[in-house]
């Protein structure tokens, strides 16, 4: 998504006192014996690295004509091989911002003297990234084990807009702070996300820090944020953005006031922020109707049942649109453009979409989200920065259907599983915009059932037929999308090596709105011919072998996007007078608290016969960090009750 930053002119031409705010900026060379001595972090022994101090330092700099300009200073121990890449050093930068004054040492301990390494200035390269963005890299040089990399270097821009300062990352750090000083005619609003506390928090103001002859002195605001002893973050599965939960500084542009007194605010109301996005981010393309209504096929429009309606057109323009792989159109949008060429960003083939319904006399509106990995959109107050996606929802028969048109195999109703992301902003822009959790219509559930005889080799073999729905038909129809038949079938064995596939049939593979069905023929990979006594685990297919939860504590959600619902049923015919049944597996049912889940798992036999039936359910899509250590112990009872055998012996 392009951002929008503003630019801002300061009209001042003389000098200011801001220059002793420059001289709060860390400088290079902090270094001591003890530091290089140190082989691990007693907090976290397992830590490949230990950020040991950084600072950013913000203020308005008279020598780079006023601009905003932030300095960055970092030292690092690198404990091991596996953090070199922290060495690695990308700095991005928006259009006219400039990246200066870079210095790196790398520090060694060679004996009883400390050895610097600098960094040349051959070694810093900059590369254009985007129409907008650049990136200026450089790597610190002569990493060894136990070394401290040390690094500082400025950012000058003429945009108002601040970046968040992470106090957490995937590495521990024993401290991390942010100071700033902003003049007064400049409105923040500062919010501290995650789940640890600042250890300082210090707001003070300055008078004259600047001086303009002929209209008086300006005051200042300072800022000093920091915390020491911030831990690791760790990532695991099941997660929504981690920007939701490490801890971060965020400085929200509110407003500008200017020296002639005039006031431009960035955060109004909700309905100026619809108005922005309308005609901002949607380039005025919201009311093209007249021209789909004229472009459309007739036989569409004149379809009498609203939702057929709905679904035809959608399949008309999911199939007829295909997506460049961008989320914003850069530079002009135009739908009708779009239309004609068949392919654009997301928000263009969107807004093809929601005029055509409109075309079609169909309730719909234009939805503003944040995929998973841009992190939740904020609701304090109107703001557009944390959108970075546009899907539609359709209204039908009092009925809600979120649609998106750019992925050729999402069923109507469906809508990608990265929008699955707290609420979107449905944009009504006649009535005023509103907040609405995305879900999805379809269920997902995979069903699974097998059949299984001894063939004349003593191998078991027989019919796997597997249904799938939802977003497990989705993920299954994009793979036999990406592959040949041969390359499908290879990759199946490939992910289960104990299944031989003999026969293979697909229905509904291009019928996205049902069920997808396949049956395998199959031969399970094991012969018992010459054993008196034989062990079956029927947990052949989809077995749950590894705990997604490891951790001994998670301080943030378990998000699983949609509940889901695994099915699981294997029959196994023992030919007469050749097998006593010896030993089952037990039967099993856990619960998960708050009506989160449950596993069943039944046995039953006869004289020819076991059946074994198992249902998994995860009912909700979002577990506290709370209901963790019922979830992880959940799963710790599955694999246990997903291990065990079925044991014959020969009569």
């Amino acid at each position: 998504m392009i951002k929008a930053y503003f630019t801002t002119i300061i009209f001042l031409v003389l000098q200011s006192t801001l220059f002793a705010q420059k001289h709060k900026s860390t400088s290079i060379e902090n270094i001591n014996k003890d530091e290089l001595e140190m082989f691990f972090y007693d907090k976290d022994t397992l830590a490949n690295a230990l950020v040991l101090y950084e600072h950013a330092n913000t203020y308005i700099d008279e020598e780079s004509d006023y601009k905003f300009r932030t300095d960055y200073y970092y030292r690092v121990k690198i404990f091991n091989k596996e953090a070199y890449d922290l060495a690695n050093i990308n700095i991005s930068f928006y259009d006219k911002e400039i990246v200066s004054n870079i210095k790196a040492v790398t520090y060694n301990l060679k004996g009883d003297v400390i050895d610097k390494t600098w960094l040349k200035e051959d070694d810093i390269f900059t590369t254009k990234e985007t129409e907008y963005w650049s990136k200026t890299k450089f790597t610190l040089p002569n990493l060894k084990e136990g070394c401290v990399i040390e690094y500082v270097y400025s950012v000058i821009s003429p945009y108002s807009r601040l970046d968040d300062w992470y106090f957490q990352s995937e590495i521990p750090k024993l401290k991390s702070e942010y100071t700033a000083a902003i003049l007064g005619n400049y409105k923040y609003n500062i919010r501290l996300v995650g789940n640890k506390k600042l250890d300082k928090n210090d707001i003070s103001s300055t008078k004259n820090c600047i001086h303009v002859p002929g209209l008086g002195s300006g005051g200042c605001v300072n800022y000093v944020y920091g915390m020491e002893n911030v831990p690791a973050f760790k990532e695991e599965d099941y997660m929504l953005s981690k920007k939701n939960y490490l801890s971060r500084l965020i400085l929200d542009r509110l407003s500008y006031t200017d020296v002639r007194g005039a006031v431009k605010r960035y955060t109004k109301t909700w309905q100026d922020a619809d108005k922005t996005l309308k005609r901002q981010f949607l380039d005025n393309q919201t009311s093209k109707q007249n021209f789909f209504k004229k472009n459309l096929p007739e036989e569409l429009l004149n379809i009498e049942n609203t939702l057929d309606k709905a679904k035809e057109i959608y399949k008309y323009i999911q199939n007829k649109m295909f997506w460049n792989g961008k989320y914003w159109t850069q530079g002009r949008l135009k739908v009708k453009n779009t239309f004609d060429e068949g392919t654009g960003s997301v928000d263009a083939i969107n807004l093809v979409l929601h005029n055509s319904l409109n075309a079609a006399g169909i309730e719909n509106y234009l939805v503003a989200s944040s995929t998973r990995n841009n992190g939740l959109p904020t609701k304090l107050y109107p703001i557009t920065k944390d959108f970075n996606y546009i899907t539609v929802k359709a209204v039908i028969d009092d009925k809600s259907y979120f649609l998106d048109a750019t992925d050729k195999k999402l069923a109507f109703g469906q809508i990608p599983f990265k929008c699955l992301n707290g609420d979107g902003r449905i944009l009504d822009f006649e009535n005023g915009s509103y907040w609405e959790p995305l879900k999805t219509k379809s269920l997902s559930i995979i069903s699974v059932q097998s059949e299984l005889d001894f063939n004349d080799l003593n191998e078991l073999e027989g019919e796997l037929r597997i249904t799938k729905s939802g977003y497990y038909a989705l993920d299954e129809r994009k793979d036999l999308d990406a592959m040949s038949d041969d390359e499908y079938l290879d990759d199946f064995e490939t992910k289960n090596p104990n299944i031989l596939v003999d026969e293979y049939e697909i229905e509904n593979e291009l019928d996205l709105d049902k069920p997808l069905k396949q049956k395998f023929g199959i031969t399970l990979d094991h012969s018992y011919d010459n054993s008196s006594i034989i062990r079956i685990n029927p947990f052949f297919f989809n077995k749950i072998s590894k705990n997604p939860f490891k951790l001994d504590e998670r301080t943030y959600d378990v998000d699983y996007g949609y509940p889901r619902t695994f099915l699981y049923t294997v029959k196994i015919n023992i030919p007469p007078n050749t097998y006593n049944i010896t030993k089952l597996p037990e039967k099993k049912g856990i619960s998960l608290p708050n009506s989160g889940g449950n596993f069943m798992l039944n046995v039953s036999q006869s004289e020819d016969a076991i059946m074994i039936t198992s249902r998994l359910y995860i009912l909700k899509k979002t577990f506290s960090a709370a209901e963790y250590a019922y979830l992880k112990e959940f799963y710790n009872q599955i694999i246990k009750a997903e291990e065990a055998f079925i044991q014959l012996e020969k009569i």
